[in-house]
């Protein structure tokens, strides 16, 4: 009985081990969102590719983007692969690969276009828990709506729930794809930083190692540049 409890044991471990069990966030296009049924994205494509490459096959669980971050403290996730960008904070928490995406965050308006300078009274929407969250927290005399998903926010602005829309500059050309862009006015916000890396457990530091090899070999071959370009990110 013992010996079928422990070749039962064996064989759900390198089940197990087979496997990358990764978190995202499914509401986030281009980086990852649902589409017939399927969790597609940038984010997606690269964390399948790392999973290949280290021998395993990437298992993608959508969670609450502010789920995340507790999973791979708890060890329940061998990785985040949601659009991340790292903080001090979040460095406390977990490790993070080097940043395979970068870029800054933008101003969304509506009719007028607006600078950093001109929100003062006007009512902001952000992602909640993303970057320019943390951003727009810290400007005073605006009012922050905070919002749980890319589409409710862009849904405030649309509608004159809000003035301006903070978000990656990456994330806004699916919006505008489906609307007259003309209405929209971008500000671009230099040198805030938006990057994009992958997380990783803080006591899975050799995986952290492989997973950082294969996104290297990624962008010295090229596959990163392909990806980039197939999901028209800069």
């Amino acid at each position: 009985m013992k010996k079928k409890i422990l070749a039962l044991f064996v064989s759900c471990f390198s089940l197990c081990a087979d496997e990358l069990l990764v978190g995202t966030n499914a509401e986030f296009p281009p980086f990852c969102y649902i589409e017939n049924k399927t969790i597609v994205g940038f984010d997606i494509d690269v964390v399948t590719e790392v999973a290949k490459r280290l021998g395993k096959t990437a298992k993608i669980k959508d969670m609450p983007f502010d789920a995340l971050l507790p999973g791979i403290a708890l060890g329940s996730l061998d990785v985040v692969a949601a659009g991340m960008s790292y903080t001090e904070e979040r460095g406390k928490r977990a490790l993070f690969t080097k940043s395979y995406l970068n870029g800054n965050l933008v101003i969304l308006a509506s009719q007028q276009s607006l600078g950093l300078e001109n929100l003062k009274g006007k009512t902001v929407v952000v992602v909640e828990g993303y970057t320019a969250d943390a951003k727009m927290s810290s400007c005073q005399g605006i009012k922050l709506l905070r919002l749980p998903t890319q589409a409710d926010a862009f849904l405030a602005l649309k509608s004159g729930r809000a003035d301006a829309f903070v978000t990656a500059s990456n994330t806004v050309k699916p919006f505008l794809d489906l609307q007259d862009s003309s209405k929209y006015p971008i500000t671009p916000l230099e040198g805030t930083g938006e990057s994009c890396a992958l997380v990783i457990p803080l006591t899975k530091r050799e995986l952290l190692v492989k997973i950082q090899e294969a996104l290297d070999a990624m962008e010295q071959d090229g596959t990163l540049a392909g990806l980039r370009n197939k999901w028209k990110l800069s």
